[in-house]
């Protein structure tokens, strides 16, 4: 049995599906899906978004060097996201 058509990247499988399901209107999806964009890949590497509650992003860090060096940045980033949103979504960051 031979395939004929390439296999597609994961990512592109969950962006249609979450197309499909009209996730892409739901803010907390936009703000993950942002999240290494504006904040780079480095960084995205060592946090992980786990959860967003009325404006407040709750944001698991890989240690406490970085949660002191993103606490620093917290301002910069919420204008970054807020940006990138294009409304002011994101009220604050709470670093774990």
């Amino acid at each position: 049995m031979s395939y004929l058509k390439a296999p597609s990247r994961l990512e592109n499988i969950l962006d249609a599906l979450y197309a499909d399901l009209n996730f892409d209107a739901a803010e907390e999806f936009k703000i993950v899906k942002k999240w290494p964009e504006v904040v780079g890949n480095h960084i995205a590497r060592v946090s992980e978004i786990e959860k967003i509650v009325n404006g407040v992003l709750y944001v698991k860090v890989k240690n406490s060097a970085w949660r002191n060096e993103l606490t620093f940045r917290r301002q910069s980033i919420i204008a970054q996201l807020n940006y990138a949103l294009q409304r002011p979504a994101i009220k604050g960051i709470v670093f774990k």
